[in-house]
């Protein structure tokens, strides 16, 4: 069981050769109405595009990320300045060995204007994510889900540039995982006039978990739960600024070890696991509460209250 997770919180994402990836959607019903008009979801970062290289740059700070489509890499690669693009990690062959099947990648890289390069394949979009409770199979639609996942590579390059700074120098894998979110929760809240876009995103985070304890390693819900229960659209807002809000937030969220996270991902397994043959109500009971503070709405929001409440109390003993 320990073996299970422990590859999960080994390594940092560096400064050089960093990759983070995602799945990406762009379809279906808009929940939450535009502040804007966005005529091109992929289109709101963009500061400089080439209708040939189909690449254009994001401002990240004083620094600027190039973000790229896979179908147009070789040509897009070519707006890198010249030594950036003689290093291997940042050619064609090795960008797309990288990316395997992968929708989005990030790599961040060491130089004085580029903060990194962006990675997204429109080829692996999907309208929505299923997971499995019990013999039951729920959809949740991703609606701009592609967006979402845009921003969430942009925040790495953000945090990345935030160490030693707001934020710590030394950041675990699934540390820069969920301060990606809260970048995603941030633009958000800068760009739509209500939350419901976050929240799929908290939806979708606890679903994959469900679904497969493997994706512990993203599992960004705990973090995202305590910006959306602590502040409202119009206090969120008021941040205009990423770094203020991000100093204000990270002295709020759980830093847990190794492991907590392990004894998280067996209560995971216990409770979701397909070789699951009956309950154990017991089991890591101190670990309940809070994964049932972080599963419920996302429970509630597939399968309705009562029902939740009712499959809440058969699997966990804390629930009264």
């Amino acid at each position: 069981m320990v073996k299970h997770w422990q590859w999960l919180f080994i390594g940092l994402i560096g400064y050089c050769t960093s990759i983070a990836s995602e799945t990406l959607s762009t379809q279906s019903t808009p929940t939450a109405q535009l502040k804007h008009t966005v005529t091109a979801s992929l289109q709101i970062d963009a500061v400089t595009v080439s209708p040939h290289s189909q690449g254009y740059f994001t401002d990240i700070g004083i620094k600027r990320a190039l973000i790229c489509h896979l179908p147009q890499l070789t040509a897009c690669l070519h707006l890198l300045p010249q030594a950036l693009q003689q290093q291997g990690v940042f050619s064609p062959q090795a960008i797309r060995a990288a990316m395997g099947y992968k929708s989005a990648m990030v790599l961040s890289a060491v130089d004085e204007h580029i903060a990194g390069i962006i990675v997204v394949n429109p080829t692996k979009d999907i309208v929505e994510q299923s997971g499995s409770i019990g013999l039951t199979t729920y959809q949740l639609p991703l609606p701009q889900q592609a967006q979402l996942t845009l921003w969430h590579e942009i925040g790495h390059l953000h945090n990345i540039r935030l160490q030693n700074h707001i934020l710590p120098s030394s950041l675990t894998k699934y540390q820069h995982e969920w301060l990606a979110d809260l970048y995603l929760l941030w633009r958000i809240a800068q760009h739509y006039s209500q939350l419901d876009l976050a929240w799929q995103q908290f939806h979708r985070r606890n679903l994959a978990l469900i679904n497969d304890s493997g994706n512990l390693s993203h599992w960004s819900a705990p973090q995202l739960q305590i910006v959306l229960t602590h502040y409202n659209i119009e206090q969120l807002q008021h941040f205009i600024r990423y770094d203020d809000f991000i100093a204000e937030v990270y002295p709020l969220m759980p830093l847990w070890s190794s492991r907590d996270m392990g004894e998280f991902s067996s209560l995971v397994q216990r409770t979701f696991g397909a070789g699951v043959v009956q309950p154990l109500p017991g089991y890591m009971f101190w670990r309940q509460p809070k994964l049932v503070e972080v599963l419920s709405p996302t429970l509630e929001q597939l399968m309705g209250k009562d029902a939740t409440q009712q499959w809440l109390q058969n699997q966990f003993n804390t629930i009264q």
